[in-house]
């Protein structure tokens, strides 16, 4: 009884001095906990900033004077006129991301090392290939993403809401850097830096892949942009598990929209306005279309099993005390996640985040 009591008082004691250490040194890693409160506030806050903007812009509108074809949308006939309104509305979104990533991780004390960023240890074959990944994915799926499931929610009327002309060489340009560039940097820091590496210390890793590609897609808001961004989702955070570096994600991220915005410049460049002149939807096009995507997955498991699952994973520094002594990841991880706000291994503020996302993904649906 008195050597169990001697071991209960070393463990709590050492529990303790853990929890002295996080006081004042950075941790890098992260948590289930913090995935879910930055899911939340990625969720709330960017749709907090943009109905602030939206209303300062629509208010200014009137009082200058500006003059609207009645009965329109005064937001989207803004977006769709002036050029300069349009990039700072796209941006509201990945500004907000950014400093969400930046100011959780200094108040957080949390290492900028966690997220697992390399350049140094970057492959250039590997780095190449992911370019040509996010290429692949895109034409592999647009055929029956925008042909096949496209045409039945224009049949249904639904669409994703304000979309940006990519019409002139100019606004290719813009597009590159606004819708390119800048949504695979931000959205990787949040996702497969801060959400992912959070899962992957409570779940397998199959489990945490799911799940952060169903977050992922659940950020769009939208039953247009569900299923593709689920699959991306799945591809890049299988990356990241693997290489354990998120450069090569931000790579995949980023070449994808590279080819999405070059296909929509090309079909606005040219005015191909229907895309059913160029997706057939008939029973023989739907089936070319699934039999592409189908081949798009054979290409993409070839690639991880004989070329990514012999990568060497980029891995994290482990915590270090006071004195410089490395301790072990896990009962520093559960100083971290001891708290009564968790249903499971799920924290409430990822549930009330994928409750939320579910809402808005339902009220897109109302004409």
């Amino acid at each position: 009884m008195k050597k169990t009591q001697e071991n209960n008082f070393e463990k709590d004691k050492e529990l303790t001095d853990n929890q002295k250490m996080s006081q004042f040194c950075k941790r890098n890693f992260y948590t289930i906990k913090d995935s879910g409160l930055v899911y939340l506030l990625a969720l709330v806050l960017p749709l907090v900033v943009s109905l602030v903007f939206s209303l300062i812009s629509v208010s200014v509108a009137g009082q200058v004077g500006l003059k609207f074809p009645e009965g329109s949308n005064i937001l989207e006939e803004l977006f769709s006129r002036y050029l300069w309104f349009a990039v700072i509305y796209l941006l509201i979104t990945q500004v907000t991301f950014l400093v969400i990533w930046f100011s959780y991780h200094k108040s957080k004390k949390i290492s900028f090392k966690a997220t697992g960023f390399s350049v140094k240890k970057t492959n250039i074959w590997t780095a190449l290939l992911c370019m040509l990944t996010g290429i692949v994915c895109v034409l592999g799926f647009v055929w029956l993403m925008e042909g096949c499931f496209g045409k039945l929610f224009t049949i249904w009327g639904i669409n994703s809401g304000m979309e940006f002309k990519i019409n002139t060489v100019g606004r290719l340009f813009v597009a590159l850097l606004v819708l390119g560039v800048v949504p695979a940097i931000v959205e990787e820091l949040i996702f497969r830096g801060v959400i992912f590496g959070g899962l992957r210390k409570s779940f397998g890793m199959w489990t945490s892949v799911l799940l952060c590609g169903l977050l992922f897609a659940l950020m769009h808001q939208s039953i247009v942009q569900l299923l593709y961004p689920f699959i991306l989702g799945c591809v890049l955070s299988i990356v990241m598990e693997k290489t354990g570096n998120i450069l090569y994600t931000i790579l995949i991220h980023m070449f994808n929209n590279f080819t999405t915005i070059l296909l929509t410049f090309v079909f606005e460049y040219f005015e191909i306005t229907d895309v059913t002149t160029v997706f057939n939807v008939k029973w023989w096009g739907v089936l070319c279309a699934i039999a592409l995507a189908g081949v798009t997955c054979v290409i993409l498991w070839v690639l991880y099993r004989f070329y990514l699952c012999k990568q060497k994973k980029l891995e994290n520094p482990q915590v270090e005390d006071s004195q410089g002594s490395k301790k072990g990841q896990e009962r520093s991880i559960s100083t971290f996640e001891d708290s009564s706000h968790m249903i499971g291994k799920i924290p409430l503020t990822m549930l009330c985040g994928i409750i939320l996302a579910a809402i808005f993904l339902v009220i897109s649906l109302i004409p």
